[in-house]
């Protein structure tokens, strides 16, 4: 049997020795403030981590998606922007979906790959709309579609609860 306290509760013994023995011993309202955003951060991490490896693992799969979607937005687009779009569509995009939970490690690692492939599917995009690519616009409306919600949910996540902007 594992006795040893889980990330979360050492967060909160972070949290409360903060409020008990740092704060009421703070003279200067900066450093009072600074406290104070520090337990926030800290509340911020401990509700973040419970949905997190969902989160990645479900937003791989859904860049899996938006990979090959951008691909076929941009149709018979000719030039080499186009083509590295294609090639990440048809290596990465046609990956194996991540079963939900998974190894946290695997989960990171496919996650960032995905990510940097839609970071250089925008950069070649901008290149196609340079040249008058028409396809170029939907394409990128389709990773917009993807990342709008993708940060909304980042920070409705992050910031619930006893949190920064969520303090009640």
């Amino acid at each position: 049997m594992n006795t040893s306290p889980s990330i979360d509760q050492m967060l909160e013994g972070v949290i409360i020795s903060i409020s008990t023995d740092i704060v009421p011993n703070l003279v200067n309202p900066k450093a009072h403030a600074t406290a104070q955003m520090m337990q926030s951060l800290l509340q911020g991490i401990r509700q973040l981590l419970p949905v997190y490896d969902q989160a990645l693992a479900e937003e791989h799969n859904q860049m899996m998606d938006v990979l090959r979607e951008v691909a076929a937005t941009i149709g018979e687009s000719s030039g080499p922007a186009a083509d590295r779009v294609r090639d990440r569509a048809a290596t990465l995009g046609h990956g194996a979906e991540i079963p939900i939970p998974s190894d946290r490690e695997a989960v990171m690692a496919a996650h960032l790959a995905l990510s940097l492939a839609l970071q250089d599917d925008m950069i070649d995009l901008d290149e196609l709309q340079r040249d008058g690519d028409a396809g170029a616009d939907a394409a990128l409306d389709v990773i917009r579609s993807h990342m709008g919600p993708r940060l909304v949910r980042g920070v409705q996540t992050f910031l619930v609860g006893e949190a920064l902007l969520g303090r009640g």
